[in-house]
């Protein structure tokens, strides 16, 4: 709870652009504009604004005009080391924009070209210096260049100012984990998945994060043959990996395809213990609706409203994730010489969903297992029940067969 980083793993927005730039705009108020210019402290204020918009080419614009009518002759010994946030601003612009490389070379510049000493941290300074590490390490990830971001992210721990460089801490060690798992390290990838799942209230860890860090590593395991490593990740934190049902619910369908990717790998009871992880779309449903009654957040109600909706569509559909997670475990017990568990599962398909477009070959393969493990007279009920549904089925002279 693979992609290797997304929007939703990456770290929010540690110091508001509008806080830095009204630190920025502080020492920039006796900078004289130019003529037919706003002047430093104009661009600053204006790239804060579109910041805040979300208007990130607007912002970049305004903070390539600063650093290029303003940032040529020493603009440490002009301005003070306070001028690296304008390189900041710059190198989070860009990264917003997917320009991996012209961004850690701008968060680059922040940090190394504009430094803190003891005067200028006790005046501001350059707020961002330390951050830049951070978000270097984030723009590396970006341009798949995962030895850089570790070493940046390391290198971010070691210099932060505890007091002042506040980060989320569950994703930024979810990035951890990923970037060891793109190396093909599945122990310290663990080590730091583990780090964010545990403390998941406390940082807190976003769930999709928490979802994005067992991706990479399933994709690792695959690709190192290691099924044992998988497995042994997922008994040792299945309690920090789930959640109630309704917020589980979620992420079925990703489990899904990880279960069918383990499986395509030849690695069956790491695919069982990936369907656990799908929950009952039942009690998932009711379990949504209890805690609809109980919260006072807007925005949790119209999360649950959804699930609600989805849930119930799904118990009425034809593509279910239970549906789907009942199917795959059939065919891995039976695979695995498991007739009963297998007949079990296909009973549950039969009670469960017997509106689905599959019910053909799910009540076919329950006659089957049922005349393997079950009664004649339990069979004979099935098979019937079969002739009339689907009379014109080309296993009904199979069938015919079974009951003479």
């Amino acid at each position: 709870m693979a992609t290797r980083n997304t929007d939703a793993m990456k770290p929010r927005k540690f110091i508001r652009p509008a806080m830095v730039g009204a630190l920025f705009a502080v020492v920039l108020l006796a900078v004289p504009a130019r003529a037919g210019d706003i002047g430093l402290t104009g661009l600053a204020e204006q790239s804060s604004a579109a910041m805040e918009a979300g208007n990130w080419q607007a912002a970049l614009d305004l903070s390539n005009r600063a650093v290029q009518h303003y940032g040529q002759n020493n603009p440490l010994e002009s301005f003070g080391a306070q001028f690296g946030v304008m390189y900041y601003r710059k190198g989070v612009c860009e990264m917003k924009l997917k320009r991996w490389d012209e961004a850690m070379a701008s968060l680059e510049i922040c940090y190394r070209d504009f430094p803190n000493d003891d005067a200028a941290a006790e005046g501001g300074g350059n707020v961002s210096q330390k951050l830049a590490l951070l978000k270097w390490g984030e723009a590396a990830m970006g341009a798949e260049n995962w030895e850089l971001a570790l070493s940046r992210f390391r290198k971010f721990l070691e210099e932060r100012d505890k007091a002042r460089d506040r980060f989320p801490q569950g994703a930024f060690y979810i990035n951890m984990a990923l970037c060891h798992y793109q190396l093909g390290r599945i122990p310290e990838g663990n080590e730091n998945l583990e780090i964010a799942i545990n403390n998941r209230h406390g940082f807190p860890t976003p769930d999709d994060g928490i979802i994005a860090g067992v991706q990479a590593l399933v994709a690792t395991a695959i690709a190192k043959h290691n099924e044992q490593a998988l497995l042994d990740f997922l008994e040792k934190n299945r309690g920090g990996l789930v959640s109630e049902p309704y917020v589980m619910h979620r992420f079925s369908r990703v489990f899904l395809k990880l279960a069918g990717d383990v499986t395509a790998a030849d690695m069956q009871r790491a695919a069982m213990a990936l369907y656990q992880f799908v929950p009952s779309a039942e009690i998932a449903l009711e379990e949504a609706r209890a805690r609809l009654k109980i919260t006072n957040e807007p925005s949790e109600k119209e999360l649950l409203q959804k699930d609600i909706a989805e849930l119930e569509a799904e118990r009425k559909g034809n593509n279910a994730p239970e549906m789907i997670r009942l199917v795959g475990i059939a065919y891995l017990h039976e695979k695995n010489g498991n007739v009963r568990g297998a007949f079990a599962a296909y009973q549950q398909l039969e009670s469960l969903y017997p509106a689905s477009q599959n019910r053909e070959e799910n009540l076919f393969n329950l006659v089957r297992t049922s005349s393997i493990v079950a009664g004649p007279d339990i069979t004979r009920g099935y098979a019937e029940t079969f002739l009339k549904d689907f009379p014109k089925s080309s296993h009904v002279p199979e069938l015919q067969n079974l009951l003479r």
